[in-house]
């Protein structure tokens, strides 16, 4: 997809804390922001976050495994029934792009992706090898659950956790 903040509509720009505003703008189901200082037009920051912002869309299927591969040790179950059924779609999904005042990385919001089948059974062989069916409702995460991750440079990423 062809990211243009230039030429696309804003979907919004108000007030995001003291001092500073914030323009939206969506892609798909992707939002992307770009924040500004308060007083000051958006116009610069808008073509500093131009620059890059195709790179950034380009590499969200790279944030999106460094995010999976960071969950893996916190939802290890979770993650071990997902890798052995390749019919499941990840359970973590890019909701937005933001490009933060006074941080020269782009990040990325990652939560739970809504289209995740939380009710689907998974059937396994326990140790006896006697099949057994494991809903994976049991490891679906509190509602705040929430990543950001930074993207430093072409597929290179930090989590801020």
């Amino acid at each position: 997809m062809d990211i243009n903040l230039l030429t696309k509509s804003m979907l919004g720009h108000w007030e995001a804390g003291p001092g500073v505003w914030q323009c939206e703008y969506q892609f798909g189901r992707l939002l992307i922001y770009v924040e500004h200082r308060k007083g000051e037009l958006p116009d610069e920051r808008l073509l500093d976050a131009q620059r890059v912002v195709q790179a950034v869309w380009d590499d969200l299927p790279e944030a999106l495994a460094f995010a999976e591969q960071r969950c893996k040790t916190r939802m290890p179950e979770l993650w071990r029934l997902y890798d052995r059924d390749t019919q499941l779609c990840s359970p973590l999904s890019v909701f937005s792009i933001h490009f933060c005042l006074d941080n020269p990385h782009p990040s990325y919001v990652v939560s739970m992706n809504p289209d995740f089948d939380w009710d689907r059974r998974v059937t396994e062989a326990d140790e006896r090898g006697e099949e057994r069916t494991i809903s994976l409702a049991q490891y679906e995460p509190a509602d705040r659950f929430w990543l950001n991750i930074q993207r430093l440079g072409f597929r290179s990423f930090r989590c801020d956790d």
